[in-house]
């Protein structure tokens, strides 16, 4: 895993990790992993609106890597190409869509990739994949 996840929780109006002492260590081992001057991103939001792995698992796993395997482009290529279609407006990147944001991109960049190149669907809709 090359993230670190923390568990937290509003309390007084404010955030507070849960395992204060598990965050700092965590901290320090994956900072020294990243190295001096790596930039970082943070996000924080409620459990229920942050996306999963399995979220992201999916749309690389079924709709990006199908579409690329049968046209040949690179998977980056591909994701480039359904972002540049489907991301919502003033995004610019699927790390700053919440759950259901993610979910609505995945399903319209399905659609997009479907009517681009159905057959790079034919195994998974046939529940051979």
């Amino acid at each position: 895993m090359n993230a670190l996840v923390v568990s937290a929780v509003v309390r007084n109006a404010d955030v507070h990790i849960v395992d204060r002492e598990r965050y700092v260590t965590q901290r320090k081992k994956f900072a020294k992993k990243w190295g001096e001057g790596v930039a970082l991103k943070i996000r924080i939001e409620p459990e229920d609106e942050a996306y999963t792995y399995g979220d992201i698992k999916h749309y690389w796993g079924h709709v990006v890597d199908p579409f690329s395997q049968e046209t040949g482009y690179h998977k980056h290529e591909a994701h480039t190409m359904l972002k540049a279609e489907c991301l919502p407006e003033g995004k610019s990147s699927i790390t700053e869509l919440s759950r259901a944001e993610l979910r609505a991109y995945t399903e319209a960049a399905e659609q997009r990739a479907r009517e681009w190149c159905p057959e790079a669907f034919v195994l998974y809709d046939n529940g051979r994949v």
